[in-house]
């Protein structure tokens, strides 16, 4: 994933109205005035389904990862509230660092897992939550930003 695309997803929409972008908003608002700006910072790397078995490559959060969490289900409840698709997975707090395209080397991927040194970046500040659409391209996703709702100031 490119620095500048990395992101922590709330929750994924799929396809949406225009009508519904507006609801999702007009919640992420809602969401987003009970919410103080937070720090969060990252820890532990890893991969869905398994490191043995990587597609999905990624980071945990370790400070600010109960405020994550906590936004994530009050965005959950209240997009079923509007009558959008219910995750059916549970909630999983990550930065995504990229996806395995293709089983080719594998092994060594999984060796390079297994042994890598990470430190994470520093600590950061979140002042906002951001709505964007995702676009599918062979290069890869092109995200554009629908709506920046800034959380609470401190």
């Amino acid at each position: 994933v490119e620095p500048e695309h990395l992101h922590v997803t709330l929750k994924f929409l799929d396809e949406i109205t225009e009508e519904q972008r507006g609801r999702v908003e007009a919640l992420l608002r809602q969401v987003a005035g009970g919410e103080p700006a937070f720090t969060l910072a990252m820890e532990g790397a890893g991969a869905f389904p398994s490191v043995n078995a990587p597609r999905v490559l990624w980071v945990g959060l370790r400070q600010g990862r109960e405020t994550v969490v906590r936004i994530a289900q009050a965005i959950e409840q209240e997009c079923q509230a509007i009558g959008l698709r219910r995750e059916e997975r549970p909630f999983s707090a990550h930065v995504t660092l990229g996806r395995v395209r293709s089983p080719k080397r594998q092994d060594e991927l999984v060796k390079r897992l297994q042994t890598a040194a990470w430190e994470p970046p520093d600590p950061f500040q979140v002042t906002a939550l951001t709505l964007y659409r995702s676009d599918l391209h062979p290069s890869g996703p092109r995200y554009t930003v629908l709506a920046e709702i800034p959380l609470t100031p401190r």
